[in-house]
Formats: structure tokens, sequence, C-alpha cells
């Protein structure tokens, strides 16, 4: 299918569940995105899901990659286990460890997402979210479902899903855009920058989204991103507050569309 501002499916943050429902796939389930395979996934992989005191980026990022499939080349059977899977190496850690981290490196450092990126930060939680991961999908019954190359191709999808440290597939693509366009989402800003002004509220999402070599938003996954970001910025700040700053931005169409949808 062929991108369209017009057409694509904005998250309505009026009736979006935030907290700990939406770490239980809340949002999903009420819209009917999953079917009876990706709900027993889910089921199982609940109890390791956002352990970072970040409830709702497992299910924001998998909404996201449920709306990507429609456009760009993937494998439905393995882009959305990935992004359920992927993150579930931080279980058992401090929760309130991450933040801390990140509000430390970006108050000290310019180029800080290379610091957050790093095989030091990243590597550990990749490899146990292989290892919880694969006993996730095993209680799931997905390999008795599924050829063996579908969960070799997820295990190296979660295996270099933060690091990008080499090429990834069709649907390791997606799933590293869906991880991305949770930071341009609403829960994320309330979650790490609630009491920001709205210009320094837009601007550390593009430099956390949009500028991130070695991997970075481009087509339609940019497309998405600055669409969410509106959208995103139109929710918490109000229409009036929003649209000066994302005119000035070049954020005009997207604006329009935004403003619209809330109609």
């Amino acid at each position: 299918m062929e991108f369209d501002l017009d057409s694509y499916p904005s998250i309505d943050y009026r009736t979006w569940v935030l907290g700990d429902e939406a770490r239980k796939g809340a949002n999903l389930r009420r819209l009917g995105l999953l079917n009876s395979d990706e709900l027993r996934i889910l089921e199982k992989a609940t109890p390791y899901l956002d352990a970072r005191n970040d409830p709702g980026h497992t299910e924001h990022a998998t909404y996201s990659v449920i709306r990507l499939l429609d456009y760009l080349p993937g494998n439905r059977k393995i882009a959305v286990p990935a992004e359920f899977i992927h993150d579930t190496g931080w279980y058992g850690q401090d929760p309130a460890a991450w933040k801390k981290f990140v509000d430390a490196v970006k108050s000290e450092y310019s180029n800080s997402n290379g610091i957050l990126r790093s095989e030091k930060i990243c590597r550990p939680h990749q490899n146990k979210s292989l290892l919880i991961g694969g006993i996730i999908l095993e209680r799931a019954g997905y390999f008795d479902r599924n050829p063996a190359e579908y969960w070799l191709e997820i295990a190296d999808i979660v295996g270099d899903h933060d690091t990008r440290s080499l090429p990834t597939t069709d649907s390791g693509r997606i799933v590293r855009a869906g991880d991305h366009l949770w930071r341009v989402s609403f829960p994320a800003m309330e979650i790490y920058f609630p009491d920001l002004p709205l210009e320094q509220a837009l601007i550390r999402m593009k430099e956390d989204t949009f500028q991130e070599p070695p991997f970075t938003l481009e087509g339609i996954e940019s497309d998405v991103g600055r669409l969410e970001l509106a959208n995103t910025l139109v929710f918490k700040f109000g229409k009036d507050k929003a649209a000066k700053v994302l005119k000035e931005r070049g954020y005009e169409k997207e604006l329009e569309r935004i403003v619209a949808f809330y109609k």
C-alpha cells in the first residue's frame, strides 16, 4: 500500500490508555489488532514487559510495527513477536536506573545518543532478551507453529536492535522503526520529559528520533514519525500553542492533518 498522510491511522490519545494497563496491551486488545497467536505471546510476555518504568513502550512499538507492515515489506510472524520480546532483557534490573542514566548522560554529553547505544550499555540486555524471549515464545507454542528460520531471524533482530552494528532484514527494519517511533509518542514524553516547554520538547524528540546513526528514520517511517510528533504536541499543548512552533519547524501538513483528526 502507498503511504498517504490523510489515511494513516494516527493514535487517538483521547482514548489511549496509559500506565500498567498499556503494559498489558490494553489498547492493542481494544482495537482488535492482535490475532490469537500474538495474544498468546503477549500473555506470556507481559510479566517481563516495560521493566524500565516505561509502561506502554512495547505496546506502542508494536502498534507502529503493525501499521508499518501495511506499507513496507516484512513478515508479521517475525516482526510482531520480535517487537514483543525485544526489551524483555531489562527484566530483573532496577526499574529506575535507565531513566536516571539517560537524564545524567543527556545533561553531560552533546553526543549522548552514541553513549546510550554503545555496546557496553546495549549488549547485556539484548543477550538477556534472547534468553527470556526464547522462553516466552516456547511457552506460547511459537516454535510448534512456525519454521525454524523465523526464530533465527527474530534472534538476529533482537540481538542487534539497539547496537545496530549489522544490516538488518525487512522485518528488522520495521522493528527498529517501531522502537524509534515510541520516542515521538505522548506516553514517552510523559515518562521522560513531561515538564519541558513545547519548543524544547520538539527539539528533544527530533534529536532522539531522527538524528541517531547508524539507524535513522527514512521514507515512510520518517513520514509516520513527523505525523506522530505533531500528534503528541497538539494533544499535549493544545492546537493553538502547538501550531506556531510546528509551522515554524516545517510541519504544516502534519499539523493540518492532526487538527482535522481531533475535530
